[in-house]
């Protein structure tokens, strides 16, 4: 298992692509995923998003450095990205890329305040962030699952 993870908010006309991975599908989360050993976070971020949704994300602000509990019982930090070009993800098929049907159980654009959301303190900030069009600074939120 990868030490740093990555993950994007990739928003839409105020809703946001989620994920339910294959491994864990009783929850929804943003799409990402592990740092690969020698990779820094931006090229994980973007590798990522390719394997997963086959679309190139346009990396914008670094929203959150989140703790997650890792399977081994670790905290595991993880980076959460703004993607600017939510317009283009529009398109994605999971049929066409490399890992996203072996991956991932579903994905599509949802309202977050409506939906088992990990990790869930985004229901909320999400919500905050697009009213200012994602120009809030950067943030370091530090909490756990519920």
């Amino acid at each position: 298992m990868s030490k740093l993870g990555v993950r994007a908010v990739i928003e839409n006309d105020g809703l946001y692509l989620l994920v339910r991975n294959k491994v864990s599908p009783d929850f929804w989360c943003l799409p990402g995923g592990g740092v690969e050993s020698g990779e820094d976070i931006l090229t994980a971020m973007e590798r990522e998003l390719l394997e997963e949704l086959g679309i190139k994300p346009v990396i914008g602000n670094l929203l959150y450095v989140h703790m997650l509990k890792g399977d081994s019982g670790y905290d595991i930090p993880c980076f959460i990205f703004h993607i600017k070009n939510g317009v283009d993800f529009l398109a994605f098929d999971l049929a066409k890329t490399t890992h996203g049907k072996l991956e991932l159980a579903e994905a599509k654009f949802m309202d977050v305040t409506i939906t088992r959301l990990l990790p869930s303190f985004l229901k909320t900030e999400l919500g905050e962030l697009q009213k200012g069009q994602f120009a809030e600074p950067t943030r370091v939120q530090l909490t756990d699952f519920e």
